[in-house]
């Protein structure tokens, strides 16, 4: 595709149809590309139309068959030859830098496409003494137009995309109600497995039956009585018999009493 684009822009495109005029007033050069309205026109006609498409000032004299004054410089009347022996040289190019200096008038020559017309400001009255213009061929005046191609979009390449950079802010959003929740960190008072706080005083010391349920209260969800139950048990039934045998004593003293 590049190598395409590279041909294509160093294409080059046919020339118009065209002559090139050059002016030298001998202190400057100045060339102009001229379009042609015509398959061949004068010399005259040359300098009229490089007038119309790049302002070129110009002067005719002796009815318009000769050339007086060009970028402002010659006769301003319509004497042609009032600076004699200083005055515009006609010249014919022949396409590769060469001149020949024209023996016949600007009016009676034929300007074709590529042709090269000068006129120099100098004296000399021939080609041998008259200052030559500088050497240019056609394509140094008339430019061959280069091919300029539709702006192509540029060949891109499937390149993953670069990843966001790091904002360096981390969310401080609260977790969604789903997630979990921080554990709390208010505690509870520990409580040992078994024990039962009493909140009841025991209406009286000497019943075995209070102090043995008290007593006898053991871990929740046993699979029998634990050891302190067996021991109040036996207390309770040493206790009540103890008790037992004393009211026993006590009927029988009355009753031999």
């Amino acid at each position: 595709m590049a190598d395409d684009v590279r041909t294509l822009a160093a294409t080059v495109l046919p020339r118009p149809v065209a002559a090139a005029l050059v002016i030298d007033t001998g202190t400057g050069a100045h060339s102009f590309c001229v379009a042609l309205d015509g398959a061949s026109v004068s010399g005259i006609h040359l300098i009229e139309l490089a007038g119309a498409q790049d302002h070129l000032a110009y002067g005719f004299g002796s009815g318009g068959q000769a050339v007086c004054r060009l970028a402002g410089v010659g006769p301003q009347g319509d004497d042609c030859f009032a600076d004699y022996p200083d005055y515009w040289g006609y010249w014919r190019g022949d396409g590769r830098g060469g001149w020949t200096w024209s023996s016949s008038g600007a009016a009676s020559t034929q300007v074709r496409d590529g042709a090269l017309d000068a006129w120099v400001w100098g004296s000399g009255d021939s080609g041998a003494t008259h200052p030559k213009p500088p050497s240019l061929g056609i394509d140094d005046v008339c430019v061959p137009a280069t091919a300029t191609p539709a702006a192509s979009a540029p060949a891109t390449r499937s390149t993953p995309p670069p990843s966001a950079p790091s904002s360096g802010v981390r969310s401080s959003a609260s977790p969604s109600s789903a997630g979990s929740s921080p554990p709390s960190t208010a505690r509870r008072p520990a409580t040992r497995s078994g024990a039962v706080r009493v909140t009841e005083s025991p209406p009286d010391r000497g019943s075995p039956t209070v102090a043995a349920f008290a007593a006898a209260q053991g871990p929740p969800g046993s699979g029998g009585p634990g050891p302190g139950l067996l021991v109040a048990l036996v207390l309770g039934t040493a206790l009540a018999g103890g008790g037992w045998l004393r009211l026993r004593s006590a009927r029988r003293g009355r009753s031999i009493g």
